[in-house]
């Protein structure tokens, strides 16, 4: 049995078990730059994609400017969903470089885990060595922070010490620009997808980028033994607290 346990804890899980996904970018185009194969590999499975942004561009572009409410990025975001399946969460409204501490944005992320009911919330690592960006950092320390508290019928804490009745335990946090993946997902049916997703960020694309992601995308397929592919750090929520096993590294 506790062989068993061992294995279990080390495991990495699987991709093709996901049937409801809940993807957390930190900007309006991160989702699709480091997981928009992803999602559409998710999609083409029959599972339930949705997106949550955490920043966006409202003190450069006042949403009043197109009279609909939103800002330019957020209308960019929304495209670049439509064009993958991919269901809007909504937008947390916080500022680029935010000053929000990273515990401030998972108390807003808590609640959207709790009406969605995810199987599996991905977002950016916040371990990635060489990561300088302060909304990066936080929104992947903050994704974390809320997998944990969605659980606890106590967070975020409420007057009088009430209980929240709607508590969710996510089975798989996985992770996008890490350099530590543990899994690859099989990109190459879902290449052109992802690269017209990207290119729906018009304020934001330049040729470098398209080149970086098409060279990085063969890179990581080298690695996983298939024409284009994504990197991902899964976790169980087993792995999640306290227990030293590591997750296997990808092959």
């Amino acid at each position: 049995m506790m062989e068993r346990l061992a294995v279990e804890l080390a495991a990495v899980p699987k991709l093709e078990t996901v049937r409801r996904a809940l993807f957390i970018q930190p900007h309006p185009d991160d989702n699709e730059i480091g997981a928009g194969g992803t999602m559409a590999y998710l999609l083409s499975r029959g599972a339930e994609v949705f997106g949550l942004t955490v920043t966006d561009d409202r003190l450069d572009c006042p949403p009043d400017q197109y009279g609909d409410g939103l800002s330019l990025r957020q209308r960019e975001a929304l495209d670049a969903m439509a064009r993958l399946g991919v269901q809007s969460a909504g937008f947390l409204g916080f500022a680029d470089k935010t000053d929000a501490t990273a515990e401030q944005i998972a108390e807003k992320i808590v609640p959207v885990i709790r009406r969605l009911r995810p199987d599996a919330v991905f977002s950016v690592d916040p371990t990635l060595t060489n990561e300088c960006h302060r909304d990066h950092i936080k929104t992947g320390w903050a994704v974390r922070y809320a997998v944990m508290d969605a659980v606890c019928d106590f967070c975020p804490r409420l007057p009088d010490n009430a209980r929240h009745t709607d508590p969710w335990q996510v089975g798989i946090l996985g992770q996008y620009f890490t350099a530590e993946p543990n899994a690859y997902a099989d990109i190459g049916a879902f290449w052109d997808a992802k690269l017209d997703a990207v290119k729906r960020h018009r304020s934001q694309v330049e040729p470098t980028l398209l080149l970086a992601l098409d060279a990085q995308s063969r890179w990581f397929g080298q690695k996983a033994g298939v024409k284009r592919a994504e990197a991902l750090k899964l976790y169980s929520f087993l792995q999640l607290h306290c227990f030293n096993l590591p997750v296997e590294p990808a092959k």
